[in-house]
């Protein structure tokens, strides 16, 4: 029988030496298959492959075939592969050869294969190696281009073109409009290194690309140059610039940070004496509420200091980028207007009471108006005795309000007793100690007329502005003599705006107008001021005392002053109502309703703020813009109550009896049986949700 080895070698006589070395014989015993010659790659040996040669002995006589002499061969060629160093390190030249020549072992007839970036193949009878060209591969079988699968042979040169790749990178240096901040916007550059992926011996190969990405840092000190000709020389943070320059991810970093400048303070108003009303009740020792004893008005004497004036703080200026000067704002001094029964001291630094009353702060930006509203006192009850009371400030009633009475102050009311068939009217508040029958209380009557002459004088305030920016216009052409102005005002250019492109205005300036002189005795004087000053320049333009385009610009400052004050006002009235029992009683409050005590009985409730109830409803209605919180709501088998919020609201009840409605925005639930902690909202899509 024969014997045969597979060997390899530098060139196919080192092979064949190697293998007529382990089969122990010469040239002249074997026959020798060269499978593959050796090939010394295309630059400095790059891609070089060994010679494969099969060696197969002749056949043997009958001493050579004896069982010992086979035995010996076996041996010794365990022996030659037991010393060879098979480890991943090993740098044995000759294991390595072994371990390809035991690869090549394997029948490889009709297959091709990928190594080391080389397609081979080898030939067989009945089969046909296939190849297929990947996605950025260019294929050339005998130098013409493969585009789909091909069928190769031994013969056939193929080789592919890859192309490596490589991108720069890019960044940008950017400094912010303040020069606050220098931004480094980057995308890092990387090369790509290709060639094909090793394939296993197969009847057919997909070729395969693998790719080598390598980042490609940025030039730091390319950077830094850059940095340095635009400027920016404070704040730089290195550390940020290393980053940027070594990172593999497209960004911005923030490289440098200049210093903004602080600001100052404002001058302010510090008042000594308490000036806000408190809304809550007292409190026991024992952590129990007294209802009956509910906070009181703030109140100053004759000659007390209401509070000083602060002056403004300068602040501290900053640094850009670019080491440039930042200024902080202005820090403005606070303007006091002395108003009712105040006075300025000590150069305008203190603000002392002249009168007696409560003490009214009102801040529109920088300017404070400081006035002390009078409190009348009524030390009995308001009865046919005492007469209706009408007051400009606030009013303390000592007694009850008797059936029939009024009682309208543009303050504050407050009631020690109670309230019987009557109406209380204030500007503000209202705290009512005891029960309210079968009475009409109001609180924040100013506020609402205020806030709907707001409204109106806002439109009034554009249109304005609209028709002064119009003058301007028309005093620029050269063809307007504007000496015809100069002697008889801007009367006639009013009339003529009025009547032509701003017609809205007069029916504007009327009804805001009329419904001031409705409200007169419950505004203050600078809107009665206001409407005689629009009344006579716009309506009856031909007693203008607009005389030129400076007076113009003075009387819309004017308008301005009255509606940003009166916006900022209208949010900030401390407006409410508070009682501890209602029964068959109306109730409106420009801001929140709280019954402290036993609850209410068929009453109708209205709150632009919110209305809380400790106690019970008992019928009536109730409609409040913030929500309601009720203690127990509805009755066993009686009249129905009605609970309306608006559609972003909550209605919260502890215990709901039959009967009660509750309506939130347009949906409506009505309870049919007793229900605990109800807790009432819409969800997103407008359903009723009860928890």
């Amino acid at each position: 029988m024969s014997r045969s080895i597979v060997s390899k070698g530098k060139n196919v006589k080192e092979a064949v030496d190697r293998a007529l070395n382990v089969l122990g014989t010469k040239n002249s015993g074997v026959d020798i298959e060269i499978i593959e010659t050796e090939y010394k790659g295309i630059i400095l040996g790059l891609g070089s492959k060994p010679a494969v040669v099969r060696v197969t002995l002749k056949q043997l006589n009958n001493a050579e075939e004896h069982p010992e002499h086979h035995l010996n061969l076996v041996k010794l060629l365990e022996m030659e592969i037991n010393n060879i160093d098979f480890t991943e390190d090993s740098k044995s030249e000759e294991a390595v050869e072994l371990k390809q020549a035991a690869a090549i072992q394997e029948d490889l007839h009709g297959k091709v294969w990928v190594r080391e970036g080389h397609i081979f193949c080898k030939d067989a009878p009945n089969k046909y190696p296939l190849v297929s060209p990947a996605q950025g591969v260019k294929l050339y079988k005998n130098n013409e281009a493969v585009e789909k699968t091909v069928i190769v042979s031994e013969n056939d040169i193929l080789t592919v073109e890859l192309s490596d790749e490589e991108r720069a990178p890019k960044w940008e240096l950017l400094l912010s409009d303040n020069k606050m901040e220098a931004l480094l916007k980057i995308v890092p550059g990387v090369r790509i290194y290709r060639r094909l992926k090793d394939a296993a011996p197969s009847n057919f190969i997909q070729l395969e690309v693998e790719e080598k990405i390598i980042p490609i840092m940025i030039d730091s000190g390319s950077m830094m140059n850059e940095i340095r000709a635009i400027g920016i020389v404070h704040g730089v943070d290195y550390t940020e610039i290393a980053r940027a320059c070594t990172s593999d991810e497209a960004g911005t970093f923030i490289i440098a940070k200049g210093n903004p400048p602080t600001p100052g303070k404002n001058g302010c108003f510090l008042p000594i004496k308490e000036v806000t009303i408190k809304k809550g009740v007292m409190e026991r020792p024992d952590g129990t509420v007294d209802y009956r004893e509910i906070q009181e008005f703030p109140s100053v004497e004759r000659g007390q200091v209401l509070g000083v004036i602060q002056p403004p703080m300068p602040g501290i200026p900053g640094q850009t980028t670019t080491n440039e000067f930042v200024p902080p704002p202005e820090a403005l001094p606070l303007t006091v207007q002395e108003g009712r029964g105040v006075v300025l001291v000590e150069d305008g630094t203190k603000v002392v009471a002249i009168e007696a009353g409560q003490p009214d702060i009102k801040m529109i930006g920088t300017t404070a108006k400081i006035s002390v509203v009078p409190k009348l006192v009524v030390g009995t009850d308001v009865s046919l005795q005492s007469g209706n009371v009408r007051y400009i400030g606030d009013v303390e009633v000592l007694g009850s309000v008797q059936d029939g009475m009024l009682v309208e102050a543009q303050g504050n009311i407050l009631v020690h007793g109670s309230v019987f068939k009557s109406k209380i009217i204030a500007g503000n508040s209202v705290i009512i100690h005891k029960n309210a029958i079968s009475s009409t209380i109001s609180a924040g009557k100013s506020s609402m007329l205020e806030q709907e002459l707001t409204g109106i004088l806002g439109g009034v305030y554009n249109q304005l502005s609209q028709m002064m920016v119009a003058m301007h216009q028309i005093m620029s052409v050269s063809a307007f003599k504007v000496r015809t102005i100069d002697r008889t005002g801007l009367g006639p250019l009013l009339k003529i705006l009025c009547d032509g492109k701003f017609k809205s205005v007069p029916p504007l300036i009327i009804s805001l107008c009329n419904k001031i002189k409705t409200g007169k005795c419950e505004l203050d004087p600078e809107w009665l001021s206001l409407a005689e000053l629009l009344h006579q320049n716009f309506i009856t333009p031909q007693a203008s005392g607009l005389r030129s385009m400076y007076d113009l610009e003075v009387f819309l400052k004017k308008v301005e002053m009255v509606y940003k004050s009166a916006a900022t006002e209208k949010e900030a009235v401390n407006c409410f109502i508070k009682a501890s029992y209602l029964q068959n009683c109306e109730l409106y409050s420009a801001g929140d309703i709280q019954i402290a005590g036993n609850g209410i009985y068929n009453s109708k409730l209205y709150a632009k703020g919110m209305i809380q109830l400790d106690g019970y409803v008992r019928g009536g209605e109730i409609f409040a813009e913030k929500g309601v919180k009720i203690r127990e709501a509805g009755t066993k088998g009686g009249i129905p109550t009605k609970i309306q919020v608006p559609k972003d609201q909550t209605i919260m009840i502890n215990c709901a009896l039959e009967e009660t409605v509750i309506q939130i925005g347009n949906k409506t639930h009505t309870f049919t049986r007793e229900t605990q902690l109800v807790r009432a909202r819409l969800d997103e899509i407008e359903n009723l949700i009860l928890q």
